[in-house]
């Protein structure tokens, strides 16, 4: 199944979504998450902390079908901020951090780049020579506080210029169904441009954002060419048959989470 650049594909009875750009950097592995395995809706991949040994079994599930091996999921305690981390092997326990950034040499096994949502948009970055990748978690207040921006800031302090990144922006709640206050749209100003871009009105009279074309936005304005951003074309408030979605869900709705790194050998 496939959608403008984008590929939905089952993998040892998982189902995961493919951005169709990062799939053509060669040695590289990435995808996202749905709810969707052994033709059930409950493919939970758990919190930061505290995970079930479910948990753990479904997360090493969708690490090996993503195509990482037996590595781990380099998993953060999200706060809905703006800090990207290095990822490390053995984490104590989880830093409280939005976005992981790894370089490693070829072979090296560490632990994969990785963000939880349920609503936010788990951003996948990568350079086309595979040098370097990143996973960020960026909901309204990460976008605000410029995550993508900072993110692009990481890959320029590794060498590696802002024409080179190909950006992928998994599902998302969007513009179809995301009501905000004005105090959000005064927050994402500052950090992504002029709101018209990534604001509209609903029918209910409030206004509505859409996060993709706020952090494609930022992305673009930090200097990554607009042809190499690339968002998925799914709301999970919509499509909560595929994805979770804590609008729609509450406290009840479970994780996806979104990787990236180093494609493990045959």
């Amino acid at each position: 199944m496939a959608e403008a650049g984008w590929r939905i594909e089952d993998v040892d009875d998982v189902r995961l979504l493919r951005c169709e750009a990062l799939e053509a950097i060669p040695g590289l592995a990435h995808a996202f998450s749905t709810r969707i395995a052994d033709g059930r809706s409950d493919f939970d991949l758990g919190p930061a902390e505290g995970e079930t040994p479910d948990v753990r079994t479904r997360r090493r599930r969708f690490v090996r079908a993503a195509g990482f091996g037996a590595r781990e999921p380099a998993i953060l305690r999200q706060v809905h901020g703006s800090v990207v981390v290095e990822g490390v092997q053995g984490w104590p326990r989880p830093p409280a951090a939005d976005g992981v950034f790894q370089m490693a040499p070829c072979g090296e096994e560490v632990p994969v780049p990785a963000v939880r949502t349920a609503d936010c948009v788990a951003v996948l970055v990568a350079d086309r020579r595979a040098s370097a990748w990143a996973a960020v978690h960026a909901g309204w207040r990460g976008a605000a506080g410029s995550i993508g921006a900072g993110a692009v800031t990481r890959f320029m302090t590794a060498g590696i210029p802002p024409a080179d990144l190909v950006v992928a922006c998994g599902p998302a709640i969007l513009g179809c169904c995301y009501e905000v206050g004005d105090e959000v749209v005064e927050a994402l100003a500052s950090a992504c441009g002029a709101p018209s871009a990534y604001t509209s009105r609903a029918p209910s009279g409030r206004t509505t954002v859409d996060l993709h074309a706020a952090l494609r936005a930022q992305f673009a304005a930090a200097g990554v060419p607009a042809g190499a951003i690339h968002s998925a074309p799914y709301c999970t408030r919509c499509r909560n048959d595929l994805f979770f979605s804590f609008r729609a869900e509450g406290e009840a709705s479970g994780r996806l989470i979104a990787a990236i790194g180093p494609a493990a050998g045959p």
